[in-house]
């Protein structure tokens, strides 16, 4: 090899040698800032643990009973997630019905203070949970859902704490009086308020934006309802309701338009709608409201919408 080569052979070495720890260096700087931006490990040990969460029951009815029935009240996943005081999340866990744990939460944190925020639902995927505790279930997800909160102050001591979970959702369901399209396949509920998106503190919705919410149906079904999130013990909405017959080729065909007003909706109860729906005449709505007892949910709130 002549000199020139052997410089060229010796510099392209180098350089490659330089790049290797140039790229290295960066690849240990990324792995330490995402080592101390990330959320801190959780453990599954519970002799290491010195924070203890456990799930005793769902609203009126107990753990067991409740994880394991048929149905659409079933839980099926938890979410346990922790905060810190600034809203910063620190550390979660998330569990399936079948994980050898699923109902208690172990983790290990510094001395402070902390919120536990605790989710039960059905839904196929998880809520996602940001910054100063929002937490939203998107999409189609949201149906019969639970909720805790609790603070906490790690110290020397281990803390161990069993929570009951709350159901923070209202199901709207409409009984119509009338015979529905033979065509229709589709409706749709629209509304102004809260969906999936609530305050981890308070358990209460906290958006208050246009939502639509499509369900495949049929015209034999004999009730059509969706489940939300109210924003106050007294929350109230204006709601549409449209009918479709929807065709791959030709997309959604309307059918009918129904508009009522001032519909109560709290959370842990039903509110049942019975009524003309589908005959695309403006309706003058008197509400009548009684209480029926229901085993599984709250107090059920009945309105004649023909009255």
């Amino acid at each position: 090899m002549n000199k020139i080569n052997f410089n060229q052979a010796l510099f392209k070495v180098m350089k490659n040698r330089l790049f290797s720890q140039a790229l290295t260096s960066v690849l240990v700087m990324m792995l330490l800032t995402a080592a101390t931006s990330c959320e801190k490990m959780v453990i599954h040990d519970e002799d290491e643990a010195n924070v203890v969460v456990s799930i005793d029951s769902y609203e009126q009815v107990p753990f067991p009973a409740q994880s394991r029935a048929d149905g659409e009240t079933s839980v099926t996943r938890l979410c346990f997630h922790i905060y810190d005081d600034t809203g910063e999340r620190i550390a979660y866990i998330n569990q399936k019905q079948d994980d050898n744990h699923f109902g208690t939460a172990y983790f290990s944190l510094e001395k402070g203070h902390y919120y536990v925020l605790v989710v039960g639902h059905s839904a196929d995927n998880n809520p996602s949970f940001t910054k100063n505790e929002i937490v939203k279930i998107s999409g189609s997800d949201l149906g019969d859902t639970f909720w805790m909160m609790k603070e906490i102050t790690v110290d020397e001591e281990v803390v161990v704490e069993s929570m009951g979970l709350n159901r923070i959702v209202s199901r709207v369901n409409f009984i119509p009086t009338d015979k529905a399209p033979e065509e229709m396949n589709q409706i749709i509920f629209s509304y102004q308020g809260s969906k999936g998106t609530f305050n981890g503190l308070t358990g209460y919705g906290s958006t208050n934006a246009r939502q639509r919410v499509p369900e495949d149906v049929t015209p034999n079904d004999e009730s059509y309802g969706f489940y939300m999130i109210p924003s106050s013990d007294s929350d109230e909405i204006d709601l549409e309701i449209y009918t479709y017959h929807y065709d791959e080729m030709k997309g959604a065909q309307p059918l009918t338009k129904k508009t009522y007003h001032n519909i109560p909706v709290q959370r842990n109860r039903m509110t049942i709608c019975k009524g003309i729906l589908f005959d695309n005449k403006s309706t003058e709505q008197q509400l009548e409201i009684s209480v029926v007892i229901n085993y599984a949910w709250g107090d059920d709130i009945i309105i004649d919408l023909d009255k």
